[in-house]
């Protein structure tokens, strides 16, 4: 999916979007989808993820917070 489409259906869904550089973040009250901009010229948003505003990444134990989805669909469908 393009980060724009992206972008729009997030906001359609209820949720503000932040761009971070390539990275981009959408909160609705508790939950946070966040994806990344895929490299290389590209359009597209990849690495979508679910989580909640209380879970934090821990680098020194490899946890990622979050559940990783297969599209933004299911992402919006898990913060339902």
């Amino acid at each position: 999916m393009k980060i724009t489409n992206a972008i729009k259906k997030l906001e359609k869904a209820g949720f503000e979007v932040i761009n971070e550089g390539s990275r981009y973040s959408a909160r609705r009250e508790n939950d946070i989808v966040e994806f990344i901009k895929n490299g290389g010229g590209s359009d597209q948003a990849i690495c979508i993820r679910i989580m909640s505003v209380n879970d934090q990444d821990d680098i020194m134990t490899d946890y990622s917070a979050g559940t990783y989805c297969d599209n933004l669909s299911q992402a919006i469908r898990l913060a339902s």
